[in-house]
């Protein structure tokens, strides 16, 4: 078992050839993930407030079935950053979205996720986590480069 507190935080940036407004847009909204995620099978935002205090809810499908997954936006500058924490963990968890127009028709979206591991977790977890992050997002890299090569552009 760890000893002191452990915080993993892994980030990933792509260059995308559509508007910022458009990026951010598909971002904000949880069903982007059914389309980024294959192991989402609904992303939706609970009734209630949008924007900061927003509730967005996932269920999660896995090998051992489904799990639930609930983030609140606890900040957010629209069109340009939104940040989470997650509300189903058992350690406090959360994502940072950025998006920074480029040009009229492109923009850098970077996703951070980022978690703190008490005291007392397994060695190794930490870096079983850090491996989790670094391939989701990659993957997700990948997958939105596909989206906005198919995205709306702003004219």
């Amino acid at each position: 078992m760890t000893t002191t507190a452990v915080q993993v935080r892994e980030t990933a940036t792509v260059d995308l050839p559509t508007s910022a407004e458009a990026a951010f847009g598909f971002m904000e909204d949880p069903a982007s993930l059914e389309v980024l995620d294959d192991s989402i099978e609904i992303g939706v935002t609970l009734p209630g407030p949008k924007g900061v205090g927003e509730i967005q809810a996932f269920v999660h499908r896995s090998p051992d079935g489904r799990l639930g997954i609930m983030h609140e936006v606890v900040e957010v500058e629209p069109g340009r950053r939104a940040v989470t924490r997650t509300l189903t963990s058992g350690y406090s968890s959360g994502g940072v979205l950025t998006v920074v127009p480029l040009g009229p028709d492109s923009c850098r979206l970077t996703q951070e996720i980022w978690a703190e591991l008490p005291a007392g977790v397994p060695v190794g977890v930490d870096a079983q986590l850090r491996h989790e992050y670094r391939t989701w997002l990659a993957e997700l890299m990948r997958r939105l480069t596909a989206w906005a090569a198919h995205a709306p552009r702003c004219r």
